[in-house]
């Protein structure tokens, strides 16, 4: 497998038809103004037979050039689901030097090689699966030096409904995958506080015996844990006064793919006349995207923001629902996957990159 990453020259491309990053230096004088470029981005996979790395990234030089590709979009602030955290790797002893828990003792963990050093990270205080990403010249994560990293630094709400693991097939309809999570960080910047949250809440799937559920019971409840908190299950919401910015696989779609009881606390603070814009999966003209492989047009990853402006790119295929004239971030490296493009291990989602500009005016003091 190749060891060094390739430069995508479509990659490059969009990069400059989205602007240089939108750092904190790019917004002139006014500082009612907050400009910042986002990724949010699923990088696990549907493989959940492998025994030591069940829906993470596995190879060595799949994560390099995943990581080369997420850096070369220079975001200023980032949400990666399904992260490859330390405990995977300290459960078993790893002796093939092509696989990521080789010597992970020795190395920063995985979500700090992916981002590198420009970047302050935490993650869930869960299974720390979920992370965010600040770069340094943008601001910096409250109680966290710039550059550091907090393994179990943000803000988690304890599960509201009984924990099960996906990957066994223990869940059912009324139970929450033990990695499903809402967490949250608050971010000093330079013209001010902002507030990430990152969402991850449960997600559908199949029971030990092969029946079907949809996960909303418990999505529901981590949708409120954002928006409105929950008694006994942090009470006090996840988003502050503002500004927010959540992010994430919501494992829902509004549109298509969701039921009414999740849809209604969606529907009490997204769209129209409410809080927060969703700017992930559709265009000015209303075009749905889909933002995961097999997914066909459906859109479970989101991007919301207030009192915001701005636009965003999906990387993925026509063929599944995403804008045409894009590619997968990892397209150029899938020759070098075992098996090609048919790697039970090849990241299923696709990445949304946004530029937003956050109007500040209605959260000064």
């Amino acid at each position: 497998m190749r060891s060094e990453p390739m430069k995508a020259p479509w990659l490059v491309a969009v990069v400059m038809a989205l602007g240089a990053s939108a750092g904190p230096g790019c917004d002139g004088d006014d500082p009612h103004k907050l400009k910042l470029r986002v990724l949010t981005y699923n990088i696990g996979n549907p493989d959940d037979t492998d025994p030591n790395y069940a829906l993470r990234l596995s190879y060595q030089s799949y994560e390099d050039y995943m990581g080369a590709q997420i850096r070369a979009l220079d975001p200023d602030v980032v949400f990666l689901q399904e992260v490859l955290p330390p405990h995977t790797c300290e459960a078993f002893q790893e002796t093939d030097a092509a696989r990521t828990c080789y010597q992970a003792g020795d190395r920063p963990a995985a979500v700090q090689r992916i981002l590198g050093v420009d970047y302050s990270v935490v993650c869930d205080g869960r299974k720390q699966v979920e992370c965010m990403g600040v770069k340094v010249s943008f601001g910096t994560f409250d109680g966290v030096a710039a550059g550091g990293f907090e393994l179990t630094g943000a803000e988690t709400p304890p599960l509201p409904l009984e924990s099960c693991v996906y990957a066994l097939g223990e869940c059912t309809k009324d139970k929450c995958d033990a990695e499903s999570t809402v967490s949250a960080a608050s971010v000093s910047t330079a013209k001010g506080p902002l507030r990430l949250v990152h969402a991850h809440p449960n997600a559908p799937g199949t029971t030990s015996s092969g029946g079907f559920y949809m996960g909303d019971a418990c999505r529901k409840l981590q949708m409120q844990q954002v928006f409105e908190g929950l008694a006994g299950f942090g009470d006090v919401p996840l988003i502050t006064a503002g500004p927010n910015l959540l992010a994430g696989d919501f494992n829902m779609d509004p549109v298509a793919f969701s039921t009414p009881a999740e849809v209604e606390v969606w529907d009490a603070w997204v769209g129209e006349g409410k809080r927060f814009t969703d700017f992930g999966p559709a265009d000015a003209t209303g075009t749905h995207y889909g933002t995961r492989w097999g997914a066909f047009g459906v859109a479970i990853d989101h991007v919301l923001a207030e009192s915001a402006s701005g636009r965003c790119q999906i990387f993925g295929e026509a063929e599944m629902g995403a804008a045409s004239g894009t590619q997968r971030l990892d397209e150029g490296f899938v020759s070098s996957l075992p098996g090609g493009a048919d790697f039970p291990g090849r990241i299923d989602h696709f990445a949304i990159l946004c530029d937003l500009e956050i109007d500040l005016r209605p959260f000064a003091p």
